[in-house]
């Protein structure tokens, strides 16, 4: 039996998500076990996940998943590189995935192989060509796609070089390049596979186009929140039949029940506080600071004036961002002051230290009873099981930063503090999960 893995976000689950499955269901066979490893409070271009890493782990078990698991935060609010890296070593640590199922706006696996082999960072033409770009005050991500771009011109490979230039400037192709670059570093037996995306653009916004992006969904939610009130009536009428019933059925009972959505714009206000209260060589001790962006931090703190609540964000983020500072990079580096990750946790805590498990259908009672026989790191299926980390400082310390992020999401949320140590993994039955609504490969596009 094949058991396959995706890497997903799922910042809401979506018909484009239910379509991945449905597909990875109708190309590897129904017997199929999918394991899903997801990021969990924040997410990888550095804001809070709109709803609860629980609700998001049960709309995916609800629509076909058989396994979900937690990318832990130093890894899921990262660059692209290392929210790769961290979820293809943990999958590695399981020691029962076969398959890596992602989807690009490429699929074309060879011609992405073939980038992922030739991309090589001890390369010293490469190195020179990143410094380069870095200095004429480009961002990371646009600095390497020029510099592997020139490298392959300089050596007279012309396609590869176009190649590059049509692929490494799309979000989930980028992400597809970094999981098999991850699969090559580490070694690892995961075959991947792509799957072309289709549909709704990563950022389009309009909620109306087939098959909604996760942007245009959150838009619609930031709106109603901005509104200063939370209508439970009208989000359901502007979202009906943009998301998965269950998605859509699980989102507004817990709006119901008190927890709130959360959106970047909420956490604003306690940003700007941070900054202003501490110091540039403070600052700079924090994750994705560096390069002079804690000085620019401050200085755009100092300048605003007059800025009512609802437009705080944008206008901050605005006065901030620059060629230089792409906005992702800056997201990241905010998240990290309030969380308290620092740079010093890059550089230590380098590898997965544990596996954590957040639900589970029938069917993957099976894959997590093998799981348990042969992963290769500690399980966890609760939070009071951090607290066995004994004398292991890496694995306390990336315990440690998953509780703050948790705890912190809650605080917006209206969860009650200390939460995280009452939930239970999520446990479909066997009629729960003969039930579930799996969507029909071509009834839907991701």
């Amino acid at each position: 039996m094949k058991t396959v893995a995706i890497i997903a976000e799922y910042n809401p689950f979506h018909k484009g998500h239910a379509y991945q499955i449905a597909k990875a269901k109708a190309l590897y066979g129904e017997d199929t076990a999918i394991v899903c490893i997801m990021s969990g409070p924040f997410v990888q271009r550095g804001e809070p996940a709109l709803i609860s890493k629980w609700l998001r782990a049960t709309a995916a078990l609800r629509s076909g998943a058989d396994l979900v698991l937690e990318l832990p935060f130093t890894f899921a609010c990262a660059s692209a590189e290392r929210f790769a890296l961290g979820a293809v070593e943990t999958l590695n640590h399981t020691g029962v995935i076969t398959d890596l199922y992602f989807g690009a706006e490429c699929d074309d696996l060879s011609l992405l192989c073939c980038l992922a082999n030739e991309y090589d960072e001890e390369n010293p033409m490469y190195v020179q060509a990143l410094q380069g770009f870095l200095r004429e005050g480009h961002p990371y991500a646009k600095a390497r796609e020029l510099a592997i771009t020139s490298v392959f011109e300089n050596e007279g490979r012309s396609d590869l070089a176009e190649a590059a230039k049509r692929i490494l400037h799309l979000p989930n192709s980028i992400l597809a390049l970094e999981y098999l670059i991850a699969l090559r570093k580490t070694e690892s037996s995961m075959k991947p596979t792509a799957l072309l995306r289709e549909g709704a653009g990563y950022l389009e916004c309009d909620v109306n186009a087939p098959f909604a992006s996760a942007t245009a969904i959150r838009n619609v939610i930031r709106t109603e929140l901005q509104s200063n009130r939370l209508s439970v009536s009208s989000l359901a009428n502007q979202l009906q039949g943009k998301l998965p019933d269950i998605t859509l059925a699980l989102m507004l009972s817990e709006w119901q029940n008190g927890t709130l959505p959360v959106h970047p714009a909420m956490l604003a206000r306690e940003q700007i506080m941070r900054i202003r209260t501490q110091s540039i060589s403070q600052l700079d001790q924090f994750a994705y600071m560096g390069d002079r962006l804690p000085g620019r931090l401050k200085n755009a703190v100092d300048r605003l004036r007059s800025i009512d609540l609802p437009e705080l964000h944008d206008t901050f983020r605005e006065s901030v961002q620059t060629r230089r500072y792409a906005a992702t990079r800056i997201n990241r580096a905010l998240i990290s002051v309030l969380i308290g990750h620092t740079q010093a946790d890059i550089e230590t805590l380098e590898h997965p230290e544990y596996i954590r498990v957040l639900g589970f259908s029938y069917r993957g009672r099976d894959v997590l009873r093998q799981m348990r026989r042969s992963a290769t790191l500690p399980i966890i299926d609760k939070a009071s099981d951090f607290a066995d980390s004994g004398k292991h400082p890496a694995y306390k310390r990336m315990a440690e930063l998953d509780l703050n992020a948790v705890e912190f999401w809650n605080l917006y949320a209206g969860v009650p503090y200390g939460n995280e140590f009452e939930q239970q993994v999520i446990r479909l039955t066997r009629k729960e999960t003969d039930a579930r609504a799996i969507l029909q490969p071509g009834t839907a596009k991701l």
